[in-house]
């Protein structure tokens, strides 16, 4: 690196270092990203299952199975889904029942009466007195077919969807007494299988590795970095190229320093700036742990899980890698306009390859070796993001994690040309707006 160039990334990163901006948002961010975290532990404990329902059981069978399954529920245990008299009777563990809180009531009706029962029932739940009923219909047991009302059919799906389950049951069993089968049978033949996810070698799969909500949670939190990041320090870039220009101390600078040096410089620079904010969340991350925080998420026990090592290294290289091919087309799209109103509407572009790549996130987490994930991880323009996902989902071939670097690697050098012929011409022009082909010419003209 020449002094100049050294000049130019050391007053860049400086400039954005410096500020208390910078802190405030260093600091902020993860702050949030903790209150955040608590809110959605606070939410997720009111989101149970509440409410005075209506039954209009015109099969005559149903009602009292359906409170009985609901009331059976309430007694089971949410860690073991075993019933309260089948639980562990060591007094130290700590048992989470259902806090479900339905309360079931009978409406007497006939095929004749149900017409005024629902308009009496639809008033009672307008009036808030009651929060829904069910209509099971005579034929409900063959059909499966239940009427549920609401004042809203978009609202509490899951107060809805406890009561479909619990009627499923009731129903069920009612089935079985048709056949001959005692229910209590059923209960004991029941069976809850669980998957225990291990991988197809002899190594041991860890239990973080099996905590697929984890997973998810880990890959998408990084996979979002890096596309709010590129985002983020593309802006910064755009803006800062407008200010010096505008400020007419780009021709001063340049007086002195060729602009292609000056782009480069304004890129590494605000990279840097990029990579120090990350390393303060770095050391936020293994100074502050959550067990408790975890604990009633319900992750491993408590313990917060590890990230491995290749998922670190792969959002680091990817988020470079990203970010240098987007920051030399934010610098050179900004360059030939004076505001960032005119500049926007080259900008979009790149945005929105950004914002398919977003889009595409969870097929690549769902299926990392499927063709659309595969395709998407060799394109440039979305490889940053669909790559480090399959690498941190389940790391795909090495030549094709090889085969996308150098695809980056080649596209880089390819905008940083553009970008560099384009940045020489546009930082000093003023007036008359570029069109695209004019952008393009300066692209193709020669030294």
């Amino acid at each position: 690196m020449n002094s100049k160039l050294f000049h130019i990334v050391r007053r860049e990163y400086l400039q954005q270092v410096k500020t208390k901006g910078f802190w405030v948002a260093t600091i902020l961010i993860p702050s949030l990203g903790l209150v955040f975290v608590y809110l959605q532990v606070i939410l997720a404990s009111t989101l149970i299952p509440e409410g005075k329902i209506g039954v209009v059981d015109l099969t005559g069978r149903l009602y009292e199975p359906l409170v009985a399954e609901q009331k059976a529920v309430s007694d089971v245990d949410e860690k073991d889904g075993k019933p309260a008299d089948e639980k562990s009777k060591k007094p130290e563990e700590k048992v989470r029942r259902s806090t479900a809180k339905i309360t079931f009531f009978d409406v007497p009706a006939t095929a004749e009466t149900l017409p005024q029962i629902r308009k009496e029932l639809n008033a009672r739940v307008q009036k808030k007195e009651v929060k829904a009923y069910i209509v099971i219909p005579a034929d409900g047991l063959a059909t499966g077919n239940v009427e549920w009302r609401a004042r809203s059919v978009k609202a509490d799906m899951i107060l809805r969807e406890s009561v479909e389950r619990a009627l499923a049951r009731a129903g069920t069993k009612e089935r079985l007494k048709d056949q001959g089968v005692d229910p209590a049978v059923y209960e004991k033949a029941r069976l809850t299988v669980k998957l225990d996810p291990r991988e197809a070698s002899e190594k041991v799969t860890s239990e973080d590795d099996k905590n697929v909500g984890v997973n998810l949670a880990v890959s998408g939190v990084l996979f979002f970095l890096i596309y709010i990041s590129i985002f983020i320090y593309g802006a910064f870039i755009m803006r800062g190229v407008l200010e010096e220009k505008n400020n007419r101390i780009v021709e001063v600078i340049i007086s002195s320093v060729k602009p292609t040096t000056l782009m480069l410089g304004k890129i590494i620079g605000i990279g840097l700036v990029g990579l120090t904010q990350y390393a303060v969340w770095g050391l936020f991350a293994f100074g502050i742990t959550l067990p408790g925080i975890v604990g009633v998420m319900g992750v491993g026990g408590g313990v917060i899980p590890s990230i491995p090592g290749t998922t670190i290294l792969a959002f680091v290289v990817f988020f470079l890698l990203g970010y240098f091919l987007y920051a030399g087309l934010y610098a050179a799209l900004a360059a030939p306009f004076n505001t960032e109103a005119e500049a926007q509407q080259l900008v979009m572009i790149p945005g929105m390859m950004l914002i398919l790549a977003s889009m595409m996130w969870f097929f690549a987490f769902n299926s990392p070796d499927g063709t659309l994930a595969r395709v998407l991880s060799l394109f440039p323009f979305t490889a940053p993001l669909l790559m480090f996902m399959r690498i941190s989902v389940q790391p795909p071939p090495a030549w094709e994690i090889a085969l996308s670097i150098g695809i980056l690697l080649v596209s880089i050098w390819g905008v940083a040309w553009f970008a560099g012929r384009v940045y020489r011409v546009g930082i000093l022009m003023y007036g008359k707006k570029p069109t695209l082909p004019e952008i393009i010419r300066w692209a193709r003209a020669a030294d």
